[in-house]
């Protein structure tokens, strides 16, 4: 019988430094009964393999390995680890990670304390949690354990260290293999969870530093590869979206109008918030892709203007108060291409044809 809580499924390939101490950290400081399996993707140093060959468990962690005989990208290798797991829940993890004490029993429970929470990331570097000049990795990850318990709502989950619930590899099955390389396959596998009912969250009182994109800085032909990526997913789910919001009203409009936001943002929309100065404070946003921006009380319309004709990549949308700044934005369409949208008082958002903000198909815009 099965009694591990979590198969970590580490994805191994080349860098025998980082794959050390990923081994290592995970080792020291996983606290849950659990089965270590790790995955080498074909590594052709020889050091890998040496140290894969030496690698043991402990008394609360199993280790299983499996030597990959041909490079299947990161959605074919953690699929391979799929297929050996049992347990009730699955941590995908990149070889370039460190976990820190507690960080898999804290994921656990956040995933536990909701039905719908399916995919669970740590906070981490990567979500812009670091450690300061004059602190170590576990330093900084004391002072993130004083959130344990709290969540952050996500767009999509990051497939560097990802916790799955079982459930959700029963009703969705792996990752997809059509992903060639290393992108787009954790924001597809997310998009076909939250499809299937399960929410993305991070949990913000466990850390797990992650070494960024070592993965990927000498994957051959990276730039064909994202664009091919790109384009299959997009083909799928759609463009990801960017809006800038202008709250004139602060907090008041942000309580308002938050629901509708974050609806929009669980479909794959990146959402600014302006607010004056002052105007929204103590106001507290839960979803990642949602950020709120205090502006100054004076040049509000001009710092707006410029932050929409200069953007490297640009608003899809532009949502504001009625009068001369939405009307002079929705002028200059040419130049900025977003469509411009106002609040009206029935508390709908509408363009100037009267059409109504559509949120179950943002695509539209």
């Amino acid at each position: 019988m099965n009694d591990y809580k979590c198969d970590i499924i580490l994805l191994s390939y080349e860098s025998p430094d980082l794959l050390k101490r990923c081994v290592q950290s995970v080792l020291e400081c996983t606290r849950v009964r659990s089965k270590l399996i790790i995955v080498d993707n074909a590594s052709l140093d020889p050091e890998v393999v040496r140290y894969l060959k030496d690698v043991h468990g402990n008394e609360t962690l199993e280790v299983e390995k499996l030597m990959s005989e041909e490079n299947a990208g990161f959605a074919g290798g953690i699929n391979k680890g799929l297929q050996l797991s049992l347990s009730p829940f699955v941590c995908i993890l990149n070889n370039d990670c460190v976990v820190t004490d507690g960080w898999l029993e804290e994921m656990i429970q956040v995933s536990e304390s909701r039905e719908d929470i399916g995919l669970v990331n740590p906070q981490s570097n990567t979500f812009g949690s670091r450690p300061r000049k004059d602190q170590t990795i576990e330093d900084h990850a004391e002072d993130v354990r004083k959130k344990r318990g709290q969540f952050t709502e996500i767009g999509h989950a990051i497939g560097f260290a990802c916790l799955i619930k079982r459930e959700v590899i029963e009703k969705i099955g792996y990752l997809d293999e059509a992903y060639e390389g290393v992108c787009y396959e954790d924001t597809d596998y997310s998009v076909r969870a939250y499809r299937a009912g399960y929410t993305p969250v991070v949990a913000e009182g466990a850390y797990v530093y992650h070494t960024e994109q070592a993965s990927r800085k000498n994957l051959p032909g990276k730039e064909r590869i994202y664009e091919k990526n790109r384009k299959i997913f997009e083909k799928r789910w759609g463009r990801l979206l960017r809006v800038l919001v202008f709250l004139d009203d602060g907090l008041k409009d942000l309580s308002e109008y938050y629901e509708v936001f974050k609806g929009l943002a669980r479909e794959r929309t990146f959402i600014s918030i302006w607010v004056r100065e002052g105007s929204c404070a103590g106001s507290t946003v839960r979803h990642s892709d949602i950020g709120v921006k205090e502006i100054g009380k004076f040049g509000v319309s001009s710092r707006l203007i410029w932050a929409i004709l200069t953007k490297k990549k640009k608003y899809n949308a532009v949502i504001l108060e009625e009068g001369r700044l939405a009307s002079f934005l929705s002028s200059i369409k040419l130049f900025h291409k977003a469509d411009i949208f106002t609040f009206h008082y029935d508390a709908k958002i509408k363009n100037g044809k009267g059409d109504l903000f559509d949120l179950k198909d943002p695509a539209r815009m």
